[in-house]
């Protein structure tokens, strides 16, 4: 079963789309949420991924956008407050729905998945393996998948109860084997890595074990920032994309 997995788009289809057409034909696709933040398409990103994901959970800023309680806008800065401003008044009522549907923590094909970690699915930036080693504790199954930090990373739980940290260059594979693995794809909409490029993950999942490959592809990053200007978005929202921090 060949899976694409994608998270923190924000609001950027230009990248969106360009991952959607180098992923190719999947046999399913799951999204780790914050679809909308940031970026100027929040409709339209949903809408895709609200037609082609067959699973879907709620990001930080998914859920501060429709007002959820186990997120404050209050812990945003200003720049990320005003860009949830900007999204609550875009959004449609479709929209608003289908985020206020979703959960930031799940566990769907035999895979757990949480938006920042499984200890705070809403909010912990997973970067550490102290961190890692926390959360492992946290859920059963094999493979945790992640979002949230924009990095593409992999956590291992080691033989000796110490933890692996990786972070993934493009094009790395780990088959997993029988160890239980904690892995985040890196972001589709605003890279943090150093590298503008867009960031996903390709999953396989048979019988010897997941198999994990992270992908990067170059999108039209000149558009994207057009249309911030054009609707009147944060400058250092555009800035950033084209430096991938």
């Amino acid at each position: 079963m060949r899976i694409g997995v994608v998270t923190d788009i924000h609001s950027n289809l230009v990248a969106l789309e360009t991952v959607l057409g180098d992923m190719g034909p999947v046999d399913a696709l799951w999204c780790l949420g914050d679809i909308v933040g940031y970026g100027p398409w929040p409709n339209e990103c949903i809408s895709i991924i609200r037609e082609r994901a067959d699973v879907v959970i709620a990001g930080n800023h998914d859920l501060v956008t429709v007002g959820s309680p186990l997120v404050s806008a209050d812990d945003f800065n200003p720049d990320a407050a005003a860009a949830t401003q900007w999204t609550q008044a875009q959004l449609t009522a479709e929209s608003s729905d289908f985020l206020e549907e979703l959960e930031p923590r799940l566990q769907a094909a035999e895979v757990t998945f949480a938006h920042g970690s499984p200890r705070q699915p809403a909010w912990e930036y997973l970067l550490s393996s102290a961190g890692a080693a926390a959360s492992f504790k946290l859920f059963d199954t094999q493979l945790c998948l992640v979002g949230h930090t924009h990095i593409p990373s992999l956590f291992v739980d080691q033989i000796d109860g110490n933890v692996g940290v990786k972070y993934m260059e493009a094009d790395t594979r780990f088959e997993a084997g029988e160890q239980r693995c904690i892995a985040n794809p890196g972001s589709v909409g605003q890279s943090r890595d150093h590298d503008s490029r867009a960031a996903y993950l390709m999953l396989e999942m048979n019988g010897t074990g997941p198999v994990l490959e992270w992908k990067r592809i170059p999108y039209d990053i000149g558009t994207v920032q057009e249309e911030m200007r054009r609707v009147g978005l944060p400058q250092f929202f555009i800035e950033r994309l084209e430096h991938g921090v």
